[in-house]
């Protein structure tokens, strides 16, 4: 520490020096009255005993005496004999009353400390701790902090009251608050490698027992019959010597392991008697199967643990596997023997640790460990690769000793999980199998961040709103002051150039200490009024400060190997608020991130300063933007998409054959193409209403010229059995008199749904594109489709949601066919299994994948969630194409993996016309020829067996 002159660092009195600054700093308060409550006079109890184990160790003091006030509390007298035991378990030390003086009300002291070390004077100074004032009410002033201590120019500077000198008692403070500590860790210490030392004694004495008994053991057997023992040696022998007896240490063993692990009772067969079972050589023991994660959390107070450990074991549950998540310190036995895979997250080495590999090794436990920085490499601890260090309150060698830690834990591990493929590239190095499991969203921050969006209007369009344009930043944490350094003048320029434009920042609530250290960056000084702080808000409110922001900004320092190795958090959670990112281009931005497209990579200040303008000054791009960079991270970092890749890592742990197969999937989807985004054209709102609940579905009907068959589809809509639902028109640029009828049915039923849209293409844009407007504006996970001349049955919404688990990506129920005289009933044929009358359906093959192999066989009325939508890039917008839309996606999903499910039951009713669809457009031979050349290139998979062209019959 370097002091200001003209003071030196240390006075020549040393130990009076360190006894008065000490108590000095007992409280932060000198010179002020505090309130002595019993955490106070405990906190200054542990001062004095530090003080006594630096004064008995400099001066030899082997025995002194502390007297105490009467107005001491009693329960703080109790608690000092403990305190003292403690810290000086080799000094005598003695705790007698101080009788009151002549003429004094109070004493002035409440502790007094005095040597009596060799008989003599001693050289220990009493300790004046505070003065009674009243009742619970101490001081510590320069007067009586301490008696007969010198006097010192550095002290008269600490005393001072200036924001130096506050700088300085708070350094010192935390000095000799470090030193106790560490002086009481290395007395701790000792005891236990005292106690250790006694018990290793005591093993090695009872081996060596052991040892000589079974010594004495085999002599005695050995002289019992010395004849037959040289028989055996002088002639050969046929049958087999005896073997004998193991030494009595090891029978004892045996013993206790045969009694903490019993042998699992033998399995009888049903057309076996006993005779025959203990006869028969014995089965071979079960394949190992995995059905139980444990995720061991090696930091459990931090938000990481919810996204590397709470939604990681969310995930394999989806999948049907059974997980728990723990604190390290709480795993127990129990815990071990119950998992079949233990994933240690950020686990620091220890004893303990050790114990639970060991113990997880005996029980045939996988162990996994997991890391969402590179916490494994001891080396890059250091201030200019990890900015950080210098602001948390640690030092270099802190922060490589907790990644050596790691480090160990990672090297008894089996394998490894990571977020980033930079972090799996850092980790082969010291295990070859590492699993990519990105970090994720999940269903609750995603309702809440489109519930948060919804609250500032309606979704995708442009909203006045207060008229600002609000660039957020949300960081969590004091690490990120090198990561701002370069943008700040870029975006202090572009708060200059745009009044309208705001820089929102995080404070801590309490204290409102700025997250960032404002002090490093001073070309924010001329614009500090655009600024807009907010209190920074638990995990689970942070999709409603995304919400906020029309603009995220994500900033990492380029090229440093830490940063570069940082997941995508902060773009995807943006871009489930409705926020357009601007963010730095390490590895895992530029793999997720489309330049211009879902978001905007700037590698240097003018770039930054350009992306903002551009995003400020064209609203459209910017919701835009955020549009497209929402659906690019629904199916990729959500909970759906992690099950799936979690099923992968868990079923490959069951053995080679599993492990094949699972590397073959995983090697197979990693070759497949990105899909695109999905096309949305543009579009106008007519009509919205927002009642602001939950839905748990959302219907979309298309409509193109259907005045005709429209409030059909309608009513079955409204009788629906789900109370709460959303309904979205979209009309495709009708030249009839649907439009206004569905406006006017929608104000009129506006108390029957949560949401009602009616949106209208700028231009006729197909069946395709129609639906991906419909879809785009859906707020609910699952969607169920509607053409405006079909209905729905008033229980189709419900039975196909209830028929759908958490990773079904649709359902699709039988559909009944009709025309204007009734049901449409079935030909008589050879090839249909069914009798002559029935009624034709549609969607009665059970999903399997491989039936799209030759033909579509699931109609377009379906409920469809929205992130398989996305993940496949959504319908396919095509003019020259239209009419396979559907059977495009549902070959999509089936090359992802995607599954369906089939509901043997009529929900819905299809409408045969002359004007349908079908008829009028896809099944004419050369637009058909057209559907199918277009269909077949995106799917080379698929054999069609009937490309010629057949009208559906009315």
């Amino acid at each position: 520490m370097n002091f200001p002159k003209p003071f030196s660092p240390l006075p020549s009195k040393t130990d009076h020096f360190l006894v008065r600054l000490a108590l000095l700093l007992a409280s932060d308060k000198a010179s002020k009255g505090i309130d002595a409550n019993q955490q106070d006079l405990d906190d200054h109890i542990h001062l004095i005993c530090w003080l006594l184990m630096i004064l008995t160790e400099e001066k030899g003091i082997s025995a002194a005496c502390i007297e105490y006030s009467p107005h001491l509390p009693n329960q703080t007298k109790r608690s000092l004999r403990p305190f003292l035991e403690t810290y000086l378990p080799a000094t005598d030390i003695q705790i007698v009353s101080q009788p009151l003086k002549n003429g004094d009300i109070s004493p002035p002291v409440l502790l007094q400390v005095t040597g009596n070390a060799t008989g003599g004077s001693s050289s220990i100074p009493a300790l004046h701790f505070g003065v009674h004032h009243s009742e619970r009410s101490f001081a510590l002033t320069p007067e009586n902090v301490l008696t007969h201590a010198g006097d010192s120019p550095f002290l008269g500077f600490l005393l001072s009251d200036t924001p130096e000198s506050r700088h300085y008692r708070h350094a010192i403070q935390q000095l000799l608050r470090n030193d106790r500590q560490m002086r009481l860790l290395r007395a701790q210490t000792q005891n236990v490698q005292q106690a250790s030392l006694e018990k290793t004694h005591i093993i090695q004495d009872l081996r060596v027992s052991l040892r000589m008994l079974s010594n004495r053991k085999t002599a005695a057997l050995s002289n019992a019959h010395p004849k037959d023992h040289a028989e055996k040696n002088a002639l050969p022998s046929v049958e087999p010597a005896p073997v004998p007896a193991p030494p009595l240490w090891l029978r004892a063993c045996r013993r206790m392991k045969r009694s903490l692990f019993p042998k699992p009772a033998p399995v009888v067969l049903a057309n076996q008697d006993s005779a025959t079972n203990a006869e028969t050589t014995p089965s071979p023991p079960t394949p190992f199967s995995v059905s139980r994660i444990l995720f061991v959390a090696g930091e459990p107070n931090t938000p990481g643990v919810l996204y590397r450990c709470d939604r990681n074991a969310a995930a394999a549950r989806d999948v049907g596997f059974d997980a728990r998540v723990l604190p390290c310190a709480s795993v127990s036995y129990d815990d071990i023997r119950w998992a079949d895979v233990m994933v240690f997250w950020r686990v620091e080495y220890s004893g303990h640790v050790s114990t639970i590999f060991d113990l997880a090794r005996s029980e045939n436990v996988v162990t996994i460990f997991d890391a969402d920085d590179i916490v494994f490499v001891p080396h890059y601890a250091r201030v200019d690769l990890i900015d950080g260090i210098r602001s948390i309150g640690a030092t270099e060698e802190q922060i490589e000793r907790c990644f050596s830690d790691m480090r160990r834990t990672f090297l008894r591990c089996d394998q490894g999980s990571t977020t980033t493929a930079e972090l799996v590239f850092a980790m082969h190095s010291l295990r070859p199998v590492v699993h990519l499991l990105p970090n994720i969203y999940d269903m609750t921050s995603l309702k809440r961040a489109r519930m948060a969006l919804r609250m500032r209007g309606e979704p995708g369009r442009v909203n006045v709103g207060d008229g600002l344009i609000r660039i957020g930043y949300a960081t969590g944490s004091r690490t990120h002051q090198r990561d701002f350094a370069p943008i700040c003048p870029s975006i202090a320029d572009v708060l200059h150039q745009r009044p309208q434009a705001r820089l929102v920042l995080f404070r801590e609530p309490g204290t409102h200490r700025p997250i960032l250290l404002m002090e490093e960056f001073p070309s924010l000084i001329p614009v500090q009024d655009q600024i807009e702080w907010r209190d920074m808000v638990p995990l689970a409110e942070l999709q409603d400060e995304f919400a906020r922001f029309d603009i995220s900004i994500a900033p990492l320092e380029t090229g440093n190997v830490f940063c570069e190795a940082k997941s995508e958090i902060k773009f995807f959670e943006a871009a489930l608020s409705g926020a357009a990112t601007i963010a730095s281009p390490t590895g895992p931005f530029r793999r997720v991130i489309r330049h211009g497209e879902t978001g905007f990579l700037a590698d240097s200040p003018t770039a930054w300063h350009d992306a903002l303008l551009e995003l400020i000054d064209n609203p459209e791009r910017r919701i835009r933007m955020a549009r497209d960079a929402y659906h690019s991270i629904l199916w990729p970092f959500g909970p759906q998409a992690q099950a799936q890749r979690m099923k992968l890592v868990l079923t490959s742990l069951n053995g080679d054959d599993a492990a094949a197969l699972a590397a073959e999937t995983r090697l197979s989807r990693d070759r497949l193409a990105p899909p695109e985004l999905p096309v949305v054209p543009v579009s106008r709102t007519i009509f919205h209403h927002d009642a602001l609940g939950e839905a748990p579905v959302t219907v979309v009907i298309t409509s193109y010229n259907y005045e005709a068959h429209l409030l059909d589809a309608l009513e079955s809509v409204a009788a629906q059995t789900l109370p709460v639902l959303d309904l979205i028109i979209v009309d495709d640029g009708s030249s009839d008199g649907s439009l206004a009828l569905a406006k006017t049915w929608m104000e009129r039923h506006r108390e029957r749904f949560n949401r009602l849209i009616l949106r209208q293409s700028l231009t006729n844009a197909g069946l395709g594109g129609a639906r991906n407007i419909g879809m785009d504006a859906a707020e609910t996970v699952h969607v169920m489709q509607l053409d405006a001349d079909n209905t729905l049955r008033p229980e189709a919404c419900e039975t196909l949601l209830e028929s759908m688990n958490h990773g079904t990506a649709y359902a699709y129920p039988l559909i009944a066919c009709f025309n204007e005289n009734g049901p449409v009933l079935m030909d008589m044929t050879a090839d249909t299994p069914y009798q002559p009358g029935t009624p034709e359906l549609l969607g009665d093959l059970p999903f399997n994948p491989l039936s799209l192999v030759s033909g579509n066989r699931i109609d377009a009325m379906a409920m469809v969630t929205k992130w398989a939508w996305a993940a496949v890039g959504g319908y396919y917008v095509s003019r020259e194409a239209m009419g396979w839309e559907d059977f495009d996606l549902w070959c999509s999903m089936a090359e992802r993996g995607l599954p369906g499910h089939h509901v043997p039951q009529i929900l819905a009713d299809y409408r045969q016309h002359e004007t349908s669809m079908t008829n009028a457009s896809t099944e004419k031979d050369a637009h058909k020829a057209r559907v199918v050349a277009f269909v077949q290139a995106r799917h080379p998979w698929i054999r069609l067996s009937a490309e010629q062209a057949k009208p559906r019959k009315n």
